[in-house]
Formats: structure tokens, C-alpha cells, sequence
């Protein structure tokens, strides 16, 4: 077709390829990455001025206050790491930083967090949510794939035993209604460095975190090991394990369970617990961010619940990476390296893990053995 003089057309611009179902984690990924950002600063300015009047319930108020209430030479150690760190904010929490360390303190995360704009498409990332969405829920679906999975399985072997009637049957087992997280033993390889309140003492506690299919991030309070530890010491737990988290099963499947784990000093103090919380609240204010900015792909009931099991799922990020940062930023000898176990549970038929945490920090390692398992 020829175009006459002066005439014009439109060129179409390239439609922007359909968001997956698979684009989720990678998107969740950048909103934790980047909304641990701004905790870490709001970490920095209320450790470099803990006794600053901050606003009440802010999340630099918790963690000031959190501060003041540390010894004193540890507290100091948080004061002159985080004055070191906020003379090079630009380099030291992503885009936060080029908002210099004044203005951060005086706004706070809650302002500069809502005031910026999210760091992933909102309409993509709903998009995202709603097809994998659908596609869980074709898998689901009476002649879906998860439906037919054992229309082609053999027949049982014949068991004259049952089918003659000649032998009583095996007791059927119990229900499963749900899963536990399973600490089974602690194994000290090599000792930590000596010191009164630090971690020669050896006198270890277990604590940490759970996240739910649902998204619900539950703290698991500190547990104190009753025994010392030396190198090539082994405490076993009875009766298959310490429960450290127990969960129902999902309401729809695949579910995404989630345990963090903290190896910390008994005497501690309450730091691990204040972080978890500001953790709630900055999540909080993330989901709800999220949720007013994807627009209309989604319904309200779909959107908030799709929205908070997709950051729940990742929530176990907080526990390693924030843990791990301060560990290696402020040189806190109370924690060691946090360990994270996820996974997905496909149908009530799959097998469970288990495995090895290797914490090793502080001239000492110690290996800490879990399992998933059945609640019945």
C-alpha cells in the first residue's frame, strides 16, 4: 500500500512480553532487597543517635530504644560502626542513600519508604501473582494435572493377608494435620573465643523464625541449650527433635514453608526480638504499598491475600540477610550466622528434608541438624 504525501501513521510500540508466573520470586526479590535497604539506614541513623528524640512507634524509636538498652560498650560499638557507615550512605543502602543521613532521620522509613516509587512494576507484578494464580488453580482443577497424576499407577499387589481375612490389618496411621520444623541435635566442632559475656562461655540459644504458607511470620522465642559447650560436645534433643516451629497444612497447595534459625549468646537481651518486630512493621508497610499501587489487576480479596503470601514466602531473607549484615557491619558478637530452610509442598504425599546448619563465626563452628516432619 502506498501512503500519500503528508500522510502519517502510527508505529505500534512493542507490547510488553505477559508477566509469568515464574517472574514472581525474582520481583519479590527486589522488594525485599530494596526494603532492606531502608532498614538498614533506619538501623544506622538510630544506632549513630540512640538517645535522638524519635517518634513514638516509629521503627527508628524500637530500634533506639533497643540501643539504649544494651551494655554500654556494645551499644557504642553500634554508635561509632553506624557514624563510620553514614559518612558514606551513597554507597551503603542502594537508591536510600542518595538521601543524605539528616534528612533520612528526620523523615524516617515510613515517609521515605511510601514516598518512593516501588522498584518493580506494579501492574506487572500483579500480573505475575495472577498467573501463577491460575495456573495453580488449573493444576488443581478436576482433570488437571495434579488430578490425573495417578490415573496411569498400577494396581496394589494382592495381599492374601488383607484380602482373605486371615491376619488383623495394621493400625491405620494417624492423620497428618500438619508439619514441625525439628531441631535434632547440636554438634560444637570447634569451641568460640573465651571471655566473660562473650561467646566462650558457650551457653547457647536457639531462636529465630517461621513463615506460614499464608504469609503469617511468627517469632520463635529464644531457647536456652541446658548444657556448656565444648569442641566435639553433641547435644541430642529426645524424642526426635525440639519443636521449633509447627504448621497446618495448606488451605490450597503447592504451600511455601519457611524456618530461620539464630544461634545467639543467652544473655543477649531483647535485640533479636526488636528486630523481628520493626521486621513486621516494615513489612507491613510494604505489603500495603504494594497492594494500593497494583492497580486493578487484581481484586481486593485476591490481591491483599496473593500479596501477602508472596512476600511471606520470602520472608526468611530477613532472618539470614539482615542477621549476616549486622554480624559483618558492627562486629556483634552476640549472634552467629543465621541459617534458612524453605520449601514447597507439592501434595500431603511428599517426601520431607532435612539437613545441616553450618554456623561459624567468631573462631567457633557448630553444626545444628533439623528435619522437617509430619504432625499427626
Amino acid at each position: 500500500m502506498t501512503v500519500g504525501l503528508g500522510a502519517t501513521h502510527a508505529v505500534a510500540k512493542p507490547a510488553t512480553p505477559p508477566a509469568s508466573a515464574a517472574d514472581v520470586t525474582e520481583m519479590v526479590n527486589a522488594l525485599f532487597v530494596d526494603a532492606s535497604d531502608a532498614m538498614r539506614y533506619s538501623i544506622a541513623v538510630a544506632a549513630a543517635d540512640p538517645d535522638r528524640s524519635w517518634p513514638a512507634g516509629s521503627i527508628e524509636a524500637q530500634l533506639a530504644d533497643a540501643f539504649q538498652d544494651m551494655p554500654a560498650q556494645r551499644r557504642q560499638a553500634y554508635t561509632d560502626g553506624a557514624k563510620a557507615m553514614l559518612t558514606k550512605a551513597d554507597t551503603q543502602f542502594g537508591r536510600y542513600g542518595k538521601v543524605a543521613p539528616a534528612e533520612y532521620a528526620g523523615r524516617g522509613f515510613a515517609d521515605v519508604y511510601a514516598r518512593s516509587p516501588l522498584p518493580v512494576d506494579p501492574a506487572r507484578f500483579g500480573s505475575a501473582l495472577k498467573a501463577r494464580h491460575d495456573a495453580e488453580a488449573a493444576l488443581r482443577a478436576p482433570g488437571g494435572a495434579q488430578d490425573a497424576r495417578c490415573q496411569d499407577c498400577p494396581d496394589p499387589e494382592p495381599d492374601p493377608c488383607r484380602d482373605l481375612g486371615i491376619c488383623e490389618p495394621p493400625p491405620a496411621p494417624k492423620p497428618k494435620t500438619g508439619l514441625k520444623f525439628m531441631i535434632n541435635k547440636v554438634v560444637c566442632v570447634d569451641e568460640t573465643g573465651s571471655g566473660v559475656g562473650e561467646w566462650g562461655s558457650d551457653e547457647i540459644a536457639l531462636g529465630g523464625l517461621v513463615v506460614t504458607p499464608g504469609g503469617d511470620t511468627l517469632q520463635v522465642g529464644a531457647y536456652e541449650i541446658p548444657q556448656g559447650f565444648d569442641d566435639g560436645t553433641i547435644w541430642t534433643f529426645y524424642n526426635n527433635g525440639f519443636t521449633f516451629g509447627s504448621f497446618d497444612l495448606p488451605t490450597t497447595y503447592p504451600g511455601v514453608y519457611t524456618a530461620s534459625v539464630l544461634l545467639t549468646e543467652v544473655d543477649a537481651g531483647g535485640f533479636a526480638s526488636v528486630l523481628n518486630t520493626v521486621w513486621q512493621q516494615v513489612k507491613g508497610t510494604v505489603q500495603t504499598e504494594v497492594a494500593r499501587r497494583v492497580g486493578q489487576v487484581l481484586e481486593p480479596v485476591l490481591r491483599s491475600k496473593l500479596i501477602a503470601q508472596a512476600l511471606g514466602a520470602l520472608a526468611g531473607y530477613f532472618a539470614v540477610e539482615l542477621v549476616n549484615w549486622i554480624i559483618n557491619s558492627f562486629n556483634d558478637d552476640v549472634f552467629m550466622q543465621a541459617g534458612s530452610s524453605q520449601f514447597t509442598l507439592n501434595t500431603i504425599n511428599d517426601a520431607l528434608p532435612s539437613g545441616v546448619f553450618r554456623f561459624s563465626d567468631h573462631d567457633g563452628v557448630y553444626d545444628v541438624h533439623y528435619s522437617w516432619t509430619w504432625r499427626r
